[in-house]
């Protein structure tokens, strides 16, 4: 019989591949329809970390409220990293290059991530998960390199590559700082909140604010709020919790295929046969990064550097 707790963290998984891969598209939409980067993320993630604490907090009440003054210190420290430069930067980024280019570039952050929690937490991976990784990349350079003919706006490309820097020493700092004791879901809320806070402090700072934003904006962004970080990241910090931070950012391998296609028939992106090869390197590098997640008993890799 199969463990469950190795079988529990495939549904949120699944979905949040979904969710994550339209929102490259609508962060690139709202982008190119005026919405100030800085901005439009703070305001995306202060309101869904507002909405999703006040829930809580209605819910849970006093041991909710207990929770949030425990926990408010180390979802601050994790915010900055996961949440305020990851979407800052991507954000930026996408008002340089296309969509489905942001999200390849993304390949890469499973193995930004296995080195910080090398580095950081002491884990350790077998042969066959770092081959898994080794194909995703491979996948991810055949993927941008095929869709963009060598041809990348070099800011777009550095904004690109410190948002997926950023993201994976956010999960490892959540693996890092948080136990299987500590509720997601406030720890979500907490990092939207304080985050999105963090980045409209910053957007008077680095940019000159767009307002109002467009139709299309609001459209975007009332979607990225509800969907994206009130779902999404709600659901990526279960799947951290349950199956470690290296698992949690092997979505990054299977949703740019998805959103390269959204981006190819929504903004006319250009899309190469060539990328189905990187599409299939990509997903067998997912499954092999996977099969370390059926063998270990103790879903967190915080408990595996424990031990």
């Amino acid at each position: 019989m199969s463990d469950p707790v190795s079988r529990k963290p495939w549904a949120a998984f699944a979905v949040m591949c979904a969710v994550f891969a339209t929102t490259f598209l609508a962060i690139r939409i709202g982008v190119r329809d005026g919405a100030s980067p800085f901005l439009f993320a703070g305001l995306r993630f202060s309101v869904a970390g507002a909405l999703l604490l006040g829930v809580l907090l209605l819910r849970q009440r006093a041991a909710a409220w207990r929770d949030v003054k425990r926990l408010s210190p180390r979802a601050f420290a994790v915010s900055l990293p996961l949440t305020s430069i990851t979407f800052g930067a991507m954000y930026w980024a996408e008002g340089r290059i296309d969509s489905g280019l942001m999200s390849r570039l993304e390949t890469l952050g499973p193995v930004v991530t296995a080195l910080l929690a090398r580095a950081l937490l002491g884990s350790r991976l077998p042969r066959i998960a770092w081959l898994g990784l080794g194909l995703g990349v491979m996948g991810g350079g055949l993927l941008a390199g095929a869709a963009q003919g060598g041809q990348v706006d070099p800011a777009g490309l550095g904004l690109a590559l410190v948002s997926v820097v950023a993201y994976a020493a956010g999960l490892v700092l959540y693996d890092r700082l948080f136990g299987p004791n500590d509720d997601p879901m406030i720890v979500s809320a907490l990092q939207s909140l304080l985050g999105g806070l963090a980045l409209l402090a910053a957007a008077p700072l680095l940019e000159r604010p767009v307002w109002p934003p467009t139709a299309p904006a609001w459209w975007t962004l009332a979607y990225l709020t509800i969907a994206g970080s009130i779902l999404g990241h709600s659901l990526s910090l279960v799947v951290v919790r349950d199956a470690g931070s290296v698992f949690a950012s092997s979505w990054l391998y299977v949703s740019p295929p998805i959103a390269t296609v959204l981006g190819a028939l929504v903004l006319g992106e250009r899309f190469e046969t060539t990328e189905l090869l990187g599409t299939g390197l990509a997903l067998f590098g997912v499954y092999l990064v996977s099969r370390r997640v059926r063998r270990v008993p103790e879903p967190s890799l915080t408990a595996e550097a424990a031990g």
